[in-house]
């Protein structure tokens, strides 16, 4: 069992921190604002899981046609993709997925 946290602040430091209080979580768009690329396996790829899987990863009945652990297929497919993925942040981070795939080739 661990001992319990004791958080000792004087006065002046108890000012401070109700003045300057810690900054929100960042939602996806501020985080992915923040990046100068973003990685497909870390960042993109976690969204078609979250949204298409089992089907379009391996073992499941459409991954032959449309395997979407590859960056390719959602570069080659992506006006049908963004109609189905709904999340705002989500269609944001990969649309600026592919703006940088565009950029870079």
């Amino acid at each position: 069992m661990r001992a319990p946290l004791v958080l000792l602040v004087c006065g002046s430091c108890l000012l401070l921190l109700q003045r300057y209080p810690a900054p929100k979580r960042p939602d996806a768009k501020m985080v992915a604002a923040n990046f100068d690329t973003l990685n497909f396996k870390a960042q993109v790829q976690p969204i078609f899981e979250k949204h298409c899987s089992p089907c379009h990863f391996p073992g499941g009945k459409m991954y032959e046609k449309l395997p979407f652990d590859q960056a390719e297929t959602i570069i080659s497919h992506q006006a049908g993709i963004l109609r189905r993925i709904k999340g705002e942040n989500d269609v944001h981070l990969i649309k600026q997925y592919l703006e940088q795939s565009r950029r870079d080739n």
